[in-house]
């Protein structure tokens, strides 16, 4: 009974300190669908005060151009970037992305990002710039 006790132990302790992208639910973005250009819409009420545009220089880094919009009826984009983002003013505490196929109104990649464990003390190395890049660089693992 120990042993299983310790175990469980060790495990959740593992298991709670991991922090970054929840490998669980990532679902990339295949590269055949060869995104180039995405409206980014979401919430910003929460979020980093530059969250959108750190979300866009991310995105460009993956040549992907992007632009932000209010209303999905508003895009004239074929990729819409739906995200959720909780936080200060200066970094991210979780984020939910998910890019959405217009013409077939469907999903075609998820992210989740929690800030904890180790991934706090990485954060206050890279920043705001560097939190995007992460979840950036796992939607579009591939490209």
């Amino acid at each position: 009974m120990k042993k299983i006790i310790l175990g469980l132990t060790a495990f959740c302790l593992v298991a709670c300190s991991a922090g970054g992208v929840d490998e669980s639910s990532l679902k990339p973005v295949n590269r055949a669908f060869n995104v180039k250009h995405v409206c980014v819409k979401g919430s910003t009420r929460g979020a980093p005060d530059l969250f959108v545009a750190s979300l866009k220089k991310s995105l460009q880094k993956k040549n992907i151009m992007s632009e932000s919009i209010v209303n999905a009826g508003d895009a004239n984009c074929d990729y819409i970037l739906v995200f959720g983002v909780k936080g200060n003013r200066n970094i991210v505490a979780k984020a939910k992305l998910r890019l959405m196929e217009v013409k077939n109104q469907s999903e075609v990649g998820f992210v989740l990002y929690v800030r904890k464990g180790d991934e706090k003390d990485r954060v206050d190395e890279v920043g705001l710039q560097g939190q995007t890049d992460t979840m950036i660089n796992q939607l579009f693992k591939d490209y």
